[in-house]
């Protein structure tokens, strides 16, 4: 299944190894779940990674972060959507991941952003915080028994 992540569930993913965020990611790296990306969505991230307040609550090098975009780069469904929706009333720049979502026709768009929670659903995306997501999946997708 096709996944969106907003920019701030992949920060919080990278500060918190154990958050939903960085579960959520781990299940993409497994092949349980395809992220998808787009340059405007990836450019955004790297961005946010090198505000000052973002750089505090990391522990990583500049070289350590590049190396998380690549790993991202290189493992995300790379899409350049090419729809123009208008989503998200409160705040337009998130209009972008809506709109990847759609284009690579992902159900859910991962979000810990309050304009887009209080969007819900659009066309057939629903938006999701992360805990919410991973509570989904695992009630889907139940581990087998140990033993």
């Amino acid at each position: 299944m096709r996944i969106a992540l907003d920019t701030n569930v992949l920060v919080s993913a990278l500060v918190a190894a154990q958050s939903a965020p960085a579960q959520i990611l781990a299940r993409c790296h497994s092949g349980e779940l395809e992220l998808v990306a787009s340059p405007d969505s990836l450019a955004e991230l790297r961005r946010v990674l090198h505000y000052p307040h973002i750089r505090q609550r990391l522990t990583y090098s500049d070289e350590q972060i590049e190396g998380y975009m690549a790993y991202l780069e290189q493992t995300a469904a790379l899409l350049s959507p090419t729809l123009t929706v208008r989503a998200v009333p409160d705040d337009a720049d998130d209009d972008l991941f809506v709109a990847l979502a759609l284009e690579a026709q992902a159900p859910y768009l991962i979000s810990g952003d309050k304009h887009l929670l209080s969007v819900g659903h659009y066309a057939g995306v629903t938006i999701l915080k992360p805990a919410a997501f991973l509570q989904l999946w695992q009630t889907l997708h139940p581990e087998p028994p140990q033993g």
